[in-house]
């Protein structure tokens, strides 16, 4: 088996994400090319000058991380280069309004289309997550929706709102409980590219400035439910975060101009 198709089938037994096995494919297939071009060069000095012809500390972290995983699968020894850790910039989330989001949601006319967009802000949800949901997630008695196997490999149980709630017993009534929740007009679920397509369009339509992703939506529902009152933990826990720290960014973003914190000066 050729190494690059052993590297593919080891990640996938290893259940990485898809879009993680794609990355380190990628970085792995212009690692071996470029190692090939150097072949009578020292191993270390071939990692370090490849992870250097990449610009930003995510794209060098992310080449030095296939390689890691590439040495200890196929190779089935340590990786003989060692990457100094490196600050990563945090940036803050971009967040939208609730008027704002009411806007989009308004620019769609799709009923279909809007439930979904609706979903995801209202649930708190990643893209990938809305396109797997299965009719059975969906307990509208509880008004809660079970996310299967989500980041790193977690389900969880999210809320969702009442708006919500004919549309959605409209949706799935007289359905199999094995169907995927939402499905295009060929009966197939939707692709994550698709999702982001209604939103960008629903997004240039209204015209909001903002650059705004279907993942901006996760963040304003977690932004606005600590404006809301709610506690960490349980926004932690609808969010699926492994910990409460990566949970902590929405307080920042919060609007706490309404507050009655007083100042002690």
């Amino acid at each position: 088996m050729e190494p690059i198709k052993f590297f593919e089938r080891e990640l996938r037994n290893r259940n990485y994400a898809r879009n993680t096995r794609k990355i380190y494919t990628n970085y792995i297939e212009g690692f071996l090319a470029y190692a090939d071009q150097h072949s009578q060069t020292n191993p270390i000095e071939v990692i370090a000058s490849f992870i250097d012809r990449f610009g930003s500390p995510e794209q060098r972290r992310l080449a030095y991380s296939s390689i890691i995983a590439y040495y200890r699968f196929v190779l089935k020894q340590k990786c003989p280069y060692q990457l100094r850790k490196q600050k990563v910039r945090k940036r803050i989330p971009l967040v939208l309004e609730r008027s704002e989001i009411l806007a989009i949601l308004d620019c769609i006319k799709n009923h279909r289309h809007r439930l979904i967009i609706g979903t995801i802000y209202a649930a708190g949800l990643r893209v990938s997550e809305v396109v797997k949901l299965k009719v059975a997630d969906v307990n509208l008695s509880n008004m809660t929706l079970l996310i299967h196997d989500s980041k790193n490999h977690k389900d969880r149980v999210t809320i969702l709102s009442k708006h919500l709630i004919k549309p959605l017993e409209k949706l799935i009534k007289d359905r199999f409980k094995g169907e995927f929740l939402f499905l295009n007009q060929s009966g197939l679920a939707y692709s994550v590219r698709t999702i982001q397509i209604i939103f960008t369009k629903a997004l240039n339509k209204s015209g909001i400035q903002k650059k705004a992703t279907c993942h901006t939506l996760r963040h304003s529902f977690a932004t606005h439910l600590v404006e809301s009152g709610i506690s960490l933990a349980e926004i932690q826990r609808l969010l699926g975060h492994k910990s409460v720290n990566t949970t902590m960014i929405y307080v920042h973003l919060a609007d706490t101009s309404g507050c009655k914190i007083v100042s002690p000066l």
